[in-house]
């Protein structure tokens, strides 16, 4: 048997073959204070794949690494692991301790699309702190394929993990565009909302087009979502705003009204001025609020 190492890392450090022994002392090397001798250990260890598991699982639940070593090392070792290794990071996902799940939420980002299907499957977990985790990491994988269920996401009873699947999906942003939009016929309220939300991000030109008529809805949720969707748009949409000045429908031209004030804007002022004269009392009192606060006049 190889003599016993002067460093005892794990409490079961002890070996039945000479791999087990080196495993375990590579294991116990990532703590090394040399950058250069913790890559050839990573090397190590990722030649020796699967095998490498348990023992990393046994370090990890007698939480032997030291905190500096969760945000790269033991992450990239777990990557290096593969699928073998997602079952295990699954499940640290909903450990309570931060030390488990977020070398999990590292890893599972490291290992990239082959972790996708089991953190899809993972997604209904009952807690909802779980649930933004492994959107979280979906978001990082930028795969298509998520996309069912971060829509299904967008309607969670917890708000913050239906914002976490929003900004998910404007990450997978190329291929959202068409999935996004049939959700503005639901009848969920929430959907709606989500969609007005993210369809400008999508696409620009056609997403404004499709949100705006919805300032005519008399819901104020729905109001609020096409408001702030087009108030936080970057860049401001001035231009494609001014165009529904002349809209046939004049809630929609007071709710453009309504988003290019922020904007402060004094260019806009002779597009609004018209409007002082429309027949619609809504639209004249608005414009000429507008016009006060764009030019800085309002009490």
């Amino acid at each position: 048997m190889t003599k016993k190492p002067i460093i005892v890392y794990l409490p079961s450090f002890s070996w039945k073959t000479p791999e087990e022994y080196q495993i375990k002392k590579a294991i116990a090397d990532l703590e090394r204070p040399f950058p250069e001798q913790v890559v050839e250990t990573i090397k190590f260890l990722k030649k020796a794949g699967k095998a490498v598991l348990p023992y990393m699982q046994e370090a990890m639940e007698e939480k032997q690494f030291e905190e500096n070593l969760l945000w790269e090392e033991v992450p990239k070792v777990f990557a290096n692991i593969g699928e073998p290794a997602i079952p295990v990071l699954i499940k640290w996902l909903a450990h309570e301790d931060e030390y488990f799940h977020s070398t999990a939420e590292e890893a599972l980002e490291m290992i990239g699309k082959p972790a996708m299907p089991a953190l899809c499957e993972a997604i209904t977990n009952p807690d909802a702190e779980v649930r933004m985790r492994i959107i979280s990491v979906l978001e990082k994988t930028k795969d298509a394929r998520a996309l069912p269920y971060l829509i299904t996401a967008l309607s969670d009873a917890d708000k913050y993990v239906g914002g976490c699947a929003q900004d998910a999906i404007i990450a997978i942003k190329p291929s959202c565009y068409n999935q996004i939009l049939p959700l503005l016929k639901s009848d969920d309220l929430q959907l709606i909302c989500s969609a007005i939300s993210l369809l400008p991000t999508l696409n620009r030109k056609k997403g404004i087009a499709e949100i705006m008529p919805f300032f005519v809805d008399p819901r104020d949720e729905i109001w609020d979502a096409v408001y702030d969707s087009l108030r936080y748009l970057e860049p401001p949409p001035v231009s494609e705003l001014l165009k529904f000045l002349s809209d046939k429908d004049p809630q929609v031209m007071v709710g453009a009204m309504n988003v290019l004030v922020p904007f402060k804007d004094k260019k806009t002022i002779p597009f609004v001025e018209p409007l002082l004269n429309h027949p619609d009392e809504n639209v004249r009192e608005c414009a000429a609020w507008c016009i006060a606060e764009l030019r800085g006049e309002s009490a």
